[in-house]
């Protein structure tokens, strides 16, 4: 990277720590640390939410996604319009009300000081193991800026994002938001401008479009229902709206940012901007990863955007990568060809040539990652790496730095609320309340910092453990799927049930989780129709897949816990009552 883009990237940093820092003086004491003294106007709480969810994951997996795959993803974030209406209609209202610190306070009243506990020990857990990936994603884009190890450049990216949220509290997070939000749309415009300025002169937008809808890169609705399939329309309007009604509901993350508003309707209005926004800002980033794609069938592509080391391979294996790379630039210079005849004839038959010489292309590249695999003993892929090679090889001067450090901001915007809520937990739900001593407000304030520094710490061992993953933006989804169901649950029973109980509810959490558990490890086998449990310790047997993919897991939890907690809760008021005889 040319020395301009260094300046420009360790000039950001340098702001935005400078700019976390300097909000430090503002958290007199708790209620200043975690929820900025409810002071914060609507459109900052909207913001950083939306930056929140424009992580890194956002920047480098979707794109990844879109590239590798098509755009459906897309249709998990259908339900999130839904979901904020949902939430300002019943826990925003709830929670501002009571005026808590956490989310899981409200849980104790109602069902007792073990709900409460186990609750947010889940939140723990969930956001512990999902912030360890987050801070993995950026570690890609440094791993390769920096040629250094991954785990070095893990250690860079945590430490950096602790430093500032320790010192700047809730307000340090939600103000750098803001201002690292328009870093990351400008990062996401030029991107896609530059692929389009940088297509041959003979092919426009539209052409662009037409090559993609051929290669059915466009696809993003599905209105088949199987629930063996990740994305398609009832996942994403059913399965997805619990898993959003979670997020932002019961996810202290979340929660908190509408906590610190001045009132119920900026705590609303902060919603609301999501809600409108998040669609449109997802399919643009899954666009900008088709565009991607379309940008390599003309332009030079490698046949793999993440190599092994070649130290690795045998003569016998170096030899076999020649002959693929041979095959490769041929029929990549097929598919370019077929690309122009389509577009100069857009025939049934050229239409086909073009779809057969890109389906070619794709199998020599599958070959390759699995003679990667045979060297290094391990699963590889390159969906992480795409985006960021395209900004380091095509991107001018100057402006790569900028890009980056969009990239860097995306990371850091998810970093710091995650690492604020952890605390928050930390200190409200367990320490305070289970310390039977009297202390000071700068006591509690030591102590947040403390812990603050120990989550990250936490989340970065998480990252260096976790490594390289196959899909980050997946990858988080499927760990928050783990937990957000079963913890949605208890907060229906805590609005609509009146009869549950604490008993009931503490049972009808756990046996979600274990039902969860148990219906990710289901498998089928397509052709013999024959279900199996297979634990993860276990190796898949061949033919077999996963009956149930992990967006239906939420409802799943959720209805296990409202069924089992009411059931447990009757039964129990039956006991009581006959006792009482």
């Amino acid at each position: 990277m040319h020395w301009i883009d260094w300046l420009v990237l360790v000039a950001f940093l340098g702001y935005t720590i400078w700019d976390g820092t300097r909000h430090g003086k503002q958290s007199e004491n708790i209620e200043g640390f975690f929820l900025a003294n409810r002071s914060m106007p609507w459109w900052a709480m909207g913001l950083s939410v939306m930056a929140t969810q424009a992580s890194a994951i956002t920047f480098i997996g979707t794109t990844g996604q879109a590239y590798v795959e098509d755009m459906r993803f897309v249709q998990i974030y259908l339900a999130v319009p839904f979901a904020m209406i949902i939430l300002c209609l019943t826990l925003v209202p709830y929670f501002n009300k009571l005026q808590n610190f956490s989310a899981y306070e409200v849980l104790e009243e109602r069902f007792g000081l073990s709900t409460r506990l186990f609750t947010s020990f889940l939140f723990l857990m969930s956001r512990g193991l999902g912030l360890g990936i987050i801070i993995a994603a950026p570690s890609y884009v440094l791993a390769i800026l920096l040629d250094l190890p991954l785990s070095t450049t893990i250690l860079i990216i945590g430490i950096t994002a602790t430093l500032y949220t320790m010192v700047g509290g809730i307000s340090g997070v939600i103000r750098t938001d803001v201002k690292q939000m328009a870093v990351m749309m400008f990062g996401l415009g030029f991107c896609f401008y530059w692929i389009h300025y940088q297509l041959p002169p003979d092919v426009d937008f539209s052409d662009s479009l037409y090559l993609a809808g051929t290669l059915g890169k466009l696809d993003a609705l599905d209105i088949s229902f199987d629930i063996s399939e990740k994305y398609n329309i009832w996942t994403g309007v059913f399965a997805a709206l619990f898993l959003m009604l979670s997020y932002f509901g019961t996810d202290q993350s979340q929660v908190q940012r509408y906590l610190t508003a001045k009132s119920l309707n900026d705590a609303r209005k902060s919603l609301l901007l999501s809600a409108y926004a998040k669609v449109p800002m997802q399919f643009f980033i899954l666009l900008l990863g088709v565009m991607l794609y379309v940008f390599y069938i003309f332009g030079s592509a490698p046949i793999t955007f993440h190599s092994t080391d070649p130290v690795a391979e045998t003569e016998q294996t170096e030899l076999a990568g020649e002959m693929l790379q041979q095959e490769y630039k041929a029929t990549h210079l097929q598919r370019r060809e077929a690309a122009l005849n389509l577009l100069e004839q857009k025939t049934p038959e050229n239409a086909e040539a073009f779809r057969e010489a890109d389906q070619h292309l794709k199998e020599v590249r599958e070959s390759e990652m699995e003679r990667q695999e045979k060297i290094t003993e391990s699963s590889r892929n390159d969906t992480n790496y795409i985006l960021p090679y395209f900004i380091l090889n095509e991107i001018p001067i100057g402006i790569i730095g900028l890009i980056v450090a969009g990239i860097f901001a995306a990371a850091l915007s998810s970093i710091d609320s995650e690492l604020n809520a952890l605390a928050t937990i930390s200190i409200v739900d367990w320490y305070k309340r289970l310390d039977s001593k009297d202390r000071s407000a700068k006591w509690y304030l030591r102590s947040s910092r403390f812990t603050t520094v120990l989550w990250g710490l936490l989340a970065t061992g998480a990252a260096l453990a976790l490594g390289e993953t196959r899909s980050i933006i997946e990858l988080v989804n499927k760990v928050g799927s783990y937990f957000y169901g079963s913890i949605l649950g208890v907060f229906v029973l805590l609005l609509y049930v009146k009869r549950a109980n604490g008993v009931g509810a503490l049972t009808g959490l756990i046996s979600g989780m274990v039902t969860v558990f148990f219906f990710d490890r289901l498998f089928e086998h397509p052709e013999t129709g024959s279900w199996q449990l297979i634990f993860p310790w276990n190796e898949t047997p061949e033919g077999f897949t996963k009956a149930i993919e992990y967006l239906w897991l939420n409802p799943v939890g959720t209805v296990v816990v409202v069924i089992v907690s009411v059931s447990i809760s009757m039964l129990w008021d039956q006991m009581s009552d006959k006792s009482l005889r």
